[in-house]
């Protein structure tokens, strides 16, 4: 009797923390073949009757799946992002709050808040100013509030979490002297230092209508959130839908330094003041910064940098950022010491730190 064939599985979630909007997504993306996932929109590769089809057989379990659960996708990678940078705060979780219930059921810390607790499902709510109950949703406690509310000091020392948080306006007024974005209300009252976001930004999404920030947020928002904080990480995820290009991200608060130079005579203020980030950088960008376990034993220390790494490629033209094997009018006796050398420092290194990989070895990142 011949052995059945099994679809691999994929990674399991934590025990005891179910994933039912994965699951039913990855149902549905399976009934598509990767071939045309990966050429949805290539004119070339598939035929506007077959876009046509798998966009409306999409777009009816999209809607439900939104309506019962949330906009975007978390996966277990996900889940150890949070995990680090607990306790968490989220804002506009929804009914559902099926984000923070994830996480909550993973044994994070997290405190979940939307301005109405009775509708709205995945989405975030409009104001109601009667909603003043505490919602329990599958463990995990749902509270009446809103942007104001990060302003309470039992809330400023969590890390905030923001997912799809501009998808539907949040304000009935249009009028209202108040950002229309409920994102950037967040900003003006979180004291805090990070920022998870999870949604499309700047430069991701593949909707022309919707670009350059994307549906999930407001360009009013990322500007100022990539103004006032640096991205310290950024990874895809791994469940999207087939014409969306959502990220978690981490931003932390960017530290500044003043430069304060004197104004000249014909000028009327006595100084002119400018401010820039100060974003710890890489060790061998502005001389290394070294570890030392001995006093004879300095050792590289990169980890500690919070700058991401800036040199990107896509695969077809990756070639382009390899270094050259030889240096131009390099001497072999050059050579000779460049190798001793890099021998010397491989034999000094600790032993602690011998499975540790070297700078340049680090690959980070990877493509949709």
């Amino acid at each position: 009797m011949a052995k059945s064939k099994k679809r691999p599985a994929q990674r399991d979630e934590p025990h005891g923390v179910g994933n039912p909007l994965q699951e039913a997504q990855a149902k549905f993306m399976r009934s598509v073949s990767n071939e045309k996932k990966a050429h949805f929109f290539d004119s070339t590769k598939i035929s506007p009757e077959e876009r046509a089809e798998i966009w409306e057989r999409q777009a009816d379990i999209g809607e439900k799946l939104v309506d019962s659960y949330a906009w975007a996708t978390p996966d277990h990678r996900c889940l150890e992002v949070f995990k680090h940078f607990g306790p968490i705060v989220e804002v506009g979780c929804g009914t559902n709050a099926y984000w923070a219930n994830w996480m909550h059921n993973a044994g994070v810390d997290v405190v979940a808040l939307d301005l109405s607790l009775d509708s709205g499902g995945g989405k975030i709510n409009k104001v109601n100013k009667n909603t003043t109950n505490v919602r329990s949703q599958g463990g995990c406690q749902v509270l009446p509030g809103g942007p104001a509310s990060l302003s309470e000091n039992k809330l400023s020392s969590r890390t905030l979490f923001l997912c799809y948080p501009d998808e539907e306006d949040t304000l009935e007024e249009e009028e209202s002297e108040e950002p229309m974005s409920m994102a950037a209300q967040c900003l003006e009252h979180f004291s805090g230092d990070t920022i998870i976001y999870v949604g499309e930004f700047f430069g991701d999404t593949l909707s022309m209508d919707q670009a350059p920030f994307g549906r999930s947020s407001s360009g009013e928002f990322q500007v100022r959130l990539a103004g006032e904080f640096h991205c310290i990480l950024k990874m895809r995820l791994l469940n999207n839908w087939i014409h969306v290009r959502d990220t978690l991200s981490v931003w932390k608060r960017s530290k500044t330094c003043c430069l304060a130079f004197e104004g000249s005579e014909d000028e009327e203020s006595d100084s002119d003041e400018v401010y820039y980030k100060n974003i710890p950088p890489s060790g061998t960008c502005f001389g290394q910064v070294v570890t030392r376990t001995s006093a004879a034993q300095p050792v590289l220390n990169f980890y500690h940098t919070e700058a991401l790494p800036v040199d990107a490629a896509a695969p077809c033209v990756a070639h382009l950022l390899r270094s050259p094997t030889k240096e131009p009018h390099t001497s072999k006796t050059s050579e000779r010491h460049a190798t001793a050398k890099k021998k010397r420092n491989k034999k000094n290194r600790p032993s602690s730190q011998s499975n540790q990989p070297e700078e340049h070895d680090v690959i980070a990142g990877e493509a949709w």
